[in-house]
């Protein structure tokens, strides 16, 4: 191989790994308008990624400290496809899932990415006179969920263990309100599990001095 050549090689490498991640910036004002530089609140970085042709970005308020990372299908419009992680004073505050643009999974975080306390008016378990109940009870409850629960293909290979821990809302008429992910196993299977836990039925809601209220309610999924 000639000398020529090697940098021809060369250049050819260089070429296609520039081609694989295209990187942008832009720049806006307080109201995320479009915004010059010199006057901007914040910055977006964008990567073009070729090989799943989809958008990385992550967006930094102007001292350079990251607000928010995610995944984009489309940038016009924008569809979010991926793990969107928000943070405050650089640390994590909350963390969703999208899949084509369709919320499937909600986490809060407080402190140093600690789950968040319970919804603000709204009773915890052990505090009720009457506990909200699922129809026909807890086994019912998890052969519900059992029969529901489609695992993700792409996941059929590593198949992560560990226990998810959804929190959700039983509501004053018994529907399911604010579930999220307390404890994570993985995004995509963390998103699958509060989809079941929001497709459910009606519960019996809780009772607190004879009126129905909302309570906070944790229910473990085992990931074997």
């Amino acid at each position: 191989m000639n000398l020529r050549t090697t940098f021809l090689m060369l250049f050819l490498c260089f070429t296609a790994l520039c081609y694989g991640q295209k990187t942008d910036t832009a720049y806006f004002d307080a109201e995320w308008k479009p915004a010059a530089k010199s006057g901007s609140m914040f910055y977006r970085v964008t990567k073009l990624v070729e090989e799943s042709k989809k958008y990385d970005v992550t967006d930094y308020y102007a001292s350079g400290v990251v607000q928010m990372t995610g995944t984009f299908s489309s940038l016009s419009p924008e569809i979010k496809d991926g793990v969107f992680t928000w943070y405050q004073a650089g640390k994590k505050h909350n963390e969703t899932v999208y899949e084509q643009g369709k919320v499937k999974s909600k986490r809060f975080f407080q402190g140093a990415g600690r789950p968040a306390s319970p919804p603000p008016s709204t009773f915890g378990f052990n505090l009720l006179e009457t506990a909200p109940t699922y129809p026909g009870g807890m086994q019912e409850l998890y052969k519900y969920i059992g029969s529901n629960f489609v695992y993700p293909r792409s996941l059929l290979k590593i198949k992560p263990t560990g226990k998810i821990i959804v929190n959700f809302v039983v509501e004053k008429d018994g529907s399911i309100a604010e579930a999220y992910a307390k404890q994570s196993v993985h995004p995509l299977l963390d998103a699958e599990a509060v989809r079941v836990i929001e497709s459910m039925p009606k519960w019996t809601p809780g009772v607190q001095n004879g009126k129905p209220v909302r309570v906070a309610y944790d229910i473990p999924l085992a990931m074997n």
